[in-house]
């Protein structure tokens, strides 16, 4: 158990202190909001893309398309139960009016993407379970990216209206067909067409290297993801933002406590009706999937909307500072849970 919750520990403090650096670069000035939204447009634009297509042309293929089908219809259910954990956080909290939509959209969309990435990433590298098992990392990527393919629309389809308070018809197109999901899609499809296959994946392929060049500029995803989520966290915000502490302790509860428990239950379900492949990587990322704190892209649609982004952002810090702790005791429930499997 120590060993667990160690390997734990240490894969959340690895993100915390690149966030940190970020911090600390944005106090300085460096990382400045222009420099971030260019950063910003260069992650979404290539980097992501790059590294999706890497990843998931490699890992693809017709045989286990059908077992993975599993990972992108679980961030519509994880959707769903977050809806319903947080109108549950209303029932009991009794936020303010202004307030009640925040609540809601914190507990049901989570950092689905910039947090499991290097997550799975380094427990790949020192958890126990998978220490024979090269390809562990390469496979959480994969899966991590399968999963934003539902919940990235989800995000951009549900998420952006509600805290508009506006109709789906008003939603841009590209919210929804964004690079990273058209991206992933093009990944799947390389890897499960066979004469692409052979001309950009296979080891002897006329076209490696230009998998191999996507592969290199997706490599610095992670560390600049985190080094932007980092900085805005660091925005400073008015102290007083009409958020009583009842908000903050039902929004942690709901997000960070009461959804991983779901999570888990809900991969424990599947596996036991044999409907999730025997995979610990898959299981991982799909518990992971459930405990993450709330997307930073909330703030933004906040700030695009021009309703509630104060809020909004005193919400995400005071949710990414107890997610310090509650991410590692999830991780050690995961990792435990896995090792009896």
């Amino acid at each position: 158990m120590l060993t667990i919750f160690s390997v734990s520990f240490f894969s959340v403090l690895k993100i915390v202190l690149v966030c940190l650096a970020g911090t600390w670069l944005a106090r300085r000035g460096i990382l400045d909001a222009a420099f971030r939204r260019t950063m910003s447009h260069l992650i979404l634009a290539l980097m992501l893309p790059c590294l999706l297509v890497s990843r998931l042309s490699v890992g693809a293929s017709s045989g286990n398309l059908l077992r993975w089908l599993a990972m992108p219809l679980s961030a519509l259910v994880y959707v769903a139960l977050g809806f319903g954990v947080g109108w549950l956080v209303l029932f009991l909290v009794r936020p303010p009016e202004p307030l009640r939509r925040l609540v809601t959209a914190s507990t049901a969309f989570g950092n689905s993407g910039y947090v499991p990435y290097p997550l799975v990433g380094a427990i790949a590298a020192t958890a126990p379970v998978f220490a024979a098992d090269p390809t562990a990392a390469d496979r959480g990527m994969a899966y991590v990216s399968l999963y934003l393919v539902c919940m990235s629309p989800c995000l951009w389809g549900i998420g952006f209206p509600y805290l508009a308070h506006r109709p789906l018809r008003e939603l841009r197109p590209g919210h929804v067909l964004s690079p990273p999901i058209l991206s992933a899609l093009a990944g799947i499809v390389i890897g499960v067409v066979p004469f692409l296959n052979r001309l950009l994946v296979s080891p002897d392929a006329p076209l490696r290297i230009l998998l191999d060049t996507a592969a290199l500029i997706g490599d610095g995803v992670i560390p600049c993801s985190l080094l932007v989520l980092g900085a805005n966290l660091a925005e400073r915000v008015p102290a007083n933002v009409g958020i009583p502490t009842r908000v903050y302790a039902g929004v942690i509860w709901g997000r960070l406590i009461l959804m991983p428990v779901i999570g888990c239950l809900y991969t424990l379900t599947l596996l036991r009706f044999g409907l999730l492949p025997e995979d610990p990587m898959f299981l991982l990322v799909l518990l992971l999937e459930s405990a993450v704190p709330s997307a930073t892209n909330l703030i933004v649609m906040c700030q695009v909307h021009s309703r509630g982004e104060a809020a909004m952002s005193r919400l995400l810090v005071v949710t990414y500072v107890a997610a310090v702790v509650t991410l590692t005791a999830s991780v050690s429930l995961f990792l435990w849970v896995l090792e009896r499997l």
